[in-house]
């Protein structure tokens, strides 16, 4: 079968017009009409009404079946392209959200084989929009920080570890000799927020949902966690935060929240559904499967 063919149908689908189709393309109305009747022949149905009366009811049941799926199959050919692209490359390239990547790259260093750490590239973003390049194929190992399991087609997920959120505030404040705290007890307290592309900000949110507590919210969007732990040591508010990012801070003192809200700093490797690791890939996996928190 010709992915050129399928390509057509697919514009034929949104168009409903051959001539449209054919400028699309700059090719003639006929070569249209051809890849149609190959295709027709190819899975022995008819796909374009050819006694409809509008153009509504110009693709029949098949042809919209078709339809649906030519566009799931060229989407999968266009990520396994990529793929096999990098792969020609000899790259190993791996998505890592920079909260664990601070904990995981000195491990990664550690552990692996000099040849294996100089092609080795890190692509450091978000956890959102790292999962988003695993979905649309431009990266095919990532790992990913979530508040519950992640569920998404096309994506192989497999849990590495999970850790739970903590309270931190600066040694100067009044919480600091405490080991535990409820969320509760909060309520007149001033929150150091992040930025959207962090989960806890999310994490703050399901705890104020889930508590019914409502604290002041200072008006800062951190983009950094480095900045938000800066606020939180100069005792400007305090903030959300899982341990393994504050351990061992001067000036940071952090506390067990002892609430039972249903939420964990879960972190997942994730890879496009089916993806074949390389020997030197599966090498750089079985370091983070090791990673706890």
């Amino acid at each position: 079968m010709n992915t050129r063919d399928l390509q057509y149908f697919i514009e034929l689908v949104k168009l409903k017009n051959y001539s449209q189709v054919a400028r699309e393309f700059s090719v003639s109305q006929p070569t249209i009409t051809q890849s149609v009747q190959r295709l027709e022949r190819e899975f022995q149905t008819t796909l374009v009404n050819p006694d409809r009366t509008h153009r509504e009811d110009m693709i029949t049941r098949s042809g919209l079946l078709l339809y649906e799926n030519a566009q799931l199959l060229l989407n999968q050919l266009a990520v396994t392209r990529q793929t096999i692209e990098r792969d020609k490359l000899k790259q190993i390239q791996i998505g890592i959200p920079p909260l664990i990547g601070r904990q995981l790259m000195p491990v990664l260093v550690r552990d692996l084989d000099n040849q294996i750490l100089k092609r080795l590239k890190i692509i450091a973003k978000g956890s959102h929009d790292l999962l988003r390049e695993v979905k649309q194929g431009k990266l095919d190992i990532s790992l990913i920080a979530s508040l519950e399991p992640i569920q998404v087609a096309g994506l192989d997920v497999q849990q590495i570890t999970a850790t739970s959120f903590k309270l931190i505030v600066s040694e100067d404040h009044p919480l600091a000799n405490r080991e535990a705290v409820s969320f509760t007890e909060l309520a007149d307290e001033k929150f150091i927020t992040y930025d959207q592309q962090y989960i806890h900000q999310k994490a703050f949110q399901t705890y104020c949902k889930y508590t019914g507590i409502a604290p002041d919210v200072a008006v800062y969007r951190m983009p950094d966690v480095s900045w938000v732990k800066e606020l939180v040591r100069q005792n400007e508010g305090v903030a959300l935060m899982i341990e393994p990012a504050v351990r061992n801070e001067p000036g940071i003192k952090v506390l067990t929240l002892t609430d039972q809200v249903p939420i964990q700093f879960e972190i997942s490797l994730v890879t496009q559904h089916n993806y074949v690791l390389s020997a030197d890939e599966q090498q750089v996996v079985d370091v983070m499967e090791r990673l706890v928190f």
